[in-house]
C-alpha cells in the first residue's frame, strides 16, 4: 500500500517565486528592494526544506531499517516446538497407547497351594488315604471381544490426542500471527508519527521564522497551534510506542524470555505472509457451501470430538459385552504319601472349567450400558456445538474480509490520493503566500489520520485473513492426522469381527 505524496515540482515553484519577486522588486525602492529580496531568499530557503521534508515523509516508511532474522515463521515454529501443552498431549498419547499394549495379554492366572484332609487326630500325613498335597491352576478367559474393543477404545483416545495437537498447533498460529500484526501496526503508526513530528519541526521553525520577521497576516496563535499539534503528536506516539512493547511482553509467554524485541524482523509486504485461503475464494455458491462443510468437519477440533465419539461407541459395546459370561479353566494336582502300612498311593489330577452368572445382576449391567449411551450422546452435543461455534467463526470472519477488502480499495483509489492532493494544494497555496499556514498544519494532521486510519484497515484485512485460515486449517494441514487416521483403521480390522 503507498502512502506517497506526489508534490509539484518543488525547482518550478522556487522560478515562478524567484519571478514573481522580481517583479515587486521593480516597482519598489532601492532601499524596500533590498528588504524584500532578504526576505525573499530566507522564505524560499525556507519553503524549498518544507517540500524535501515532504518528499522525506512520503518515503520515509519503506526505509525502515532490518534489524533482525526473527520471522513470522520463525516465531511460529519456536512458539510450537516450546509449548508445554504439546509435549503434555504426547504424554497423554503415549499413556493411552501404554493401556492399549497393556490390554493385549490374558488376566494373570491364579495359583493355589494348599494341604487337603489332614487328621485331626494324629496330624499324620500318610494316616488317611484323602490327605493330600494339593497344587492348583485358574486361567480367566476374556468377557467375549472385551479385547479387542478395549485396544481399539485406546487407539481412539490417542488418535484423539493427535488431532488435538493439531488444534493446538492451529491456534497458536493464529495467535502468533495476531500479536505479530499487532506489533506491526503499532511500529509502523510510531514510524508515520515519527516523520510527520519532523515535519511538524520544520513548519514550527518556518513559523517562528515568520512571525519573528513580522511577515503579514502571521500570528501568533498560529504558532502555538502548531506546538500544540506537536504535543499531542509527540502523546500518540509514546502510545504507539507502549502498545507495541505490550505486545512483546505477550509474545514473549509464547516464546519465553528474551529481547525478541531486538531481534524481530517485520515484512513491509504482508500478503505473502498470509493468503487467503482458496475456499473463501471459490465463487460458486453451490461448491463453495460443500467445501466449506467439508472443512469444518475436517477441522482438528471436530476430528479430536469425533474421536471421543468413536471411543464413547466403543465404551458402550464394552458395556455390552460384560454382560456376557466371564469363561475360565483350571487344573489341579494333589500329590499322596504312602499308606502307613508302605502301599503305594496315586496321585490326583483335576480338570475343570468356571463361569459366572452376570444375567443374575442385570440391573447393573443395564446400568452401565445407559451410562455408556448417555456418554456417548453427550459427546456428539459437544461435536455438534463446535462445528456450530466454528461456523459462527467463520461467518464473522468472512464478513469482516468482505468489509475490510472493500475499505481498503477505497483507501488505496480515493482517499490515499485525496489526502496527498489536499496537503499538495495546501503547501502550494501556503508557497505562493495565498493560503494559511493553519490550512498547511490540518492538511497535514488529516493526512496523518487517514495513513493510520489505511493501516489499521490493513492490518484489521490480514488479522480476518488469519480467523479464516484457522477456521479452514484442515484443508491444509491434515497430513500427519490422516497417516493417523489409516493405521487405526488397518489396526482395527485386524482386531476387531
Amino acid at each position: 500500500m503507498s502512502l506517497q505524496i506526489n508534490p509539484r515540482n518543488p525547482q518550478r515553484l522556487r522560478v515562478v517565486l524567484a519571478l514573481r519577486q522580481a517583479r515587486r522588486l521593480a516597482a519598489r525602492s532601492a532601499e524596500s528592494a533590498v528588504t524584500a529580496l532578504n526576505r525573499t531568499k530566507i522564505m524560499l530557503w525556507q519553503r524549498a526544506w518544507l517540500w524535501g521534508l515532504v518528499l522525506f515523509a512520503s518515503v520515509g516508511t519503506s526505509a525502515a531499517t532490518e534489524l533482525t532474522h526473527v520471522t513470522l515463521q520463525t516465531l511460529i515454529e519456536t512458539a510450537q516446538a516450546q509449548d508445554p501443552w504439546l509435549a503434555g498431549s504426547r504424554y497423554r498419547q503415549a499413556r493411552e497407547e501404554a493401556f492399549r499394549d497393556g490390554a493385549v495379554g490374558l488376566p494373570a492366572p491364579t495359583v493355589t497351594l494348599g494341604l487337603n484332609n489332614v487328621p485331626t487326630n494324629s496330624f499324620n500325613l500318610n494316616q488317611e488315604p484323602m490327605t493330600q498335597f494339593q497344587l492348583g491352576v485358574q486361567q480367566m478367559l476374556p468377557r467375549g471381544r472385551t479385547v479387542a474393543l478395549t485396544r481399539q477404545k485406546f487407539d481412539q483416545k490417542g488418535l484423539a490426542q493427535v488431532h488435538a495437537r493439531a488444534a493446538r498447533k492451529a491456534d497458536i498460529v493464529r495467535r502468533v500471527s495476531h500479536l505479530y500484526l499487532e506489533i506491526f501496526r503499532y511500529q509502523k503508526t510510531a514510524m508515520l508519527i515519527e516523520n510527520d513530528l519532523t515535519l511538524f519541526d520544520q513548519l514550527i521553525e518556518n513559523a517562528l521564522s515568520q512571525y519573528t520577521t513580522g511577515a503579514l497576516g502571521f500570528h501568533q496563535q498560529e504558532v502555538i497551534q502548531a506546538q500544540t499539534e506537536r504535543s499531542r503528536l509527540i502523546d500518540r506516539l509514546n502510545l504507539a510506542r507502549q502498545q507495541q512493547d505490550q505486545g512483546y511482553a505477550e509474545l514473549s509467554a509464547w516464546l519465553g524470555p528474551g529481547p525478541i524485541s531486538e531481534r524481530l524482523h517485520f515484512e513491509d509486504a504482508l500478503g505473502p505472509l498470509f493468503p487467503v485461503p482458496a475456499v473463501v475464494l471459490i465463487q460458486n455458491p453451490t461448491s463453495k457451501v460443500q467445501a466449506l462443510t467439508e472443512a469444518f468437519a475436517a477441522h482438528p477440533l471436530v476430528r479430536s470430538l469425533d474421536q471421543g465419539v468413536n471411543a464413547a461407541d466403543t465404551e458402550t459395546d464394552l458395556a455390552s459385552e460384560r454382560a456376557k459370561p466371564q469363561w475360565g479353566v483350571n487344573a489341579r494336582y494333589g500329590q499322596r504319601q504312602d499308606s502307613a502300612l508302605g502301599t503305594t498311593r496315586a496321585d490326583l489330577f483335576s480338570l475343570g472349567v468356571s463361569f459366572d452368572l452376570p444375567m443374575m445382576n442385570r440391573r447393573q449391567q443395564n446400568s452401565q450400558v445407559i451410562a455408556a449411551i448417555a456418554d456417548r450422546e453427550g459427546v456428539k452435543t459437544d461435536r455438534a456445538l463446535m462445528l456450530r461455534q466454528i461456523k459462527a467463526g467463520y461467518d464473522l470472519a468472512a464478513l469482516n474480509y468482505q468489509h475490510l477488502l472493500v475499505r481498503q480499495q477505497h483507501f488505496e483509489t480515493q482517499l490515499l490520493l485525496q489526502a496527498s492532493e489536499e496537503a499538495a494544494a495546501s503547501l502550494a497555496a501556503y508557497t505562493t503566500e495565498s493560503g494559511a499556514f493553519s490550512d498547511v498544519l490540518q492538511a497535514n494532521m488529516s493526512g496523518l489520520k487517514i495513513k493510520t486510519d489505511a493501516l489499521n484497515v490493513d492490518v484489521d484485512l490480514h488479522q480476518s485473513i488469519v480467523e479464516l485460515g484457522y477456521y479452514l486449517v484442515a484443508t491444509h494441514a491434515a497430513g500427519e492426522i490422516m497417516q493417523g487416521d489409516a493405521a487405526l483403521e488397518a489396526r482395527s480390522q485386524r482386531t476387531v469381527k
